[in-house]
């Protein structure tokens, strides 16, 4: 094997050694605010304890299989997202303004790398329903024509009030920018806004 080979060779390694990384720092991340979550209702003596983790199971399988494959489609990656959502709305009420739709062809021929629309959405939970008020909302679309994907996420933004105040910077954002650098250097755009109490995220990628 020349130098030129072993060099491309020991490139590719180190791909794909920072792309595992970054994709096992959601985890923790996501499994707090999951655990969280079941506490809460625990402390409510809620019947949906049971189903929720139930989900939470089935989201957790997900999170063990899918982490050492490259791809996955695009339609396992939403369902995961759908089950997010269903627990969430098991937390926060049936009522809750919560939406995801979908549009364009998303059959099982169109592949995406695991967990990375995931990581804009629990980032609108976050930030847009820590709080109980009634116009909370988090509104969620994935948009697919021929290969490009377009995928965005609103939500409400309130003032916090000084408990709810945290030093903790989350990396959940960081770590999917470094991500799309890895995977889709060329063929992805996020835009971050925070404009009239709304903060919305649009990613952009032209799926390989």
């Amino acid at each position: 094997m020349d130098a030129i080979s072993r060099y491309k060779n020991l490139e590719r390694e180190l791909h794909e050694a920072k792309e595992q990384l970054l994709r096992n720092h959601m985890h923790p991340h996501f499994l707090y605010n999951a655990f969280n979550s079941i506490y809460s209702l625990c402390l409510k003596n809620s019947s949906d304890a049971a189903d929720y983790i139930l989900k939470l199971s089935g989201m957790m399988r997900y999170l063990t299989d899918e982490t050492h494959r490259s791809k996955v489609p695009l339609m396992e990656e939403l369902d995961f997202i759908q089950t997010y959502i269903d627990i969430e709305k098991m937390r926060f009420g049936g009522d809750a303004a919560i939406l995801l739709s979908t549009n364009g062809n998303i059959s099982g021929d169109k592949l995406i790398e695991p967990f990375l629309l995931i990581t804009l959405v629990e980032n609108a939970f976050k930030h847009g329903f820590y709080t109980n008020s009634a116009d909370a909302y988090v509104n969620i679309s994935l948009n697919m024509k021929n290969n490009d994907l377009l995928f965005c996420v609103e939500n409400s933004v309130f003032v916090k009030q000084h408990f709810q105040e945290s030093e903790r910077k989350g990396r959940g954002l960081d770590n999917l920018k470094q991500r799309l650098h890895l995977l889709y250097p060329k063929n992805s755009r996020l835009e971050i806004k925070n404009v009239d109490n709304q903060y919305t995220s649009l990613l952009k990628i032209t799926l390989n």
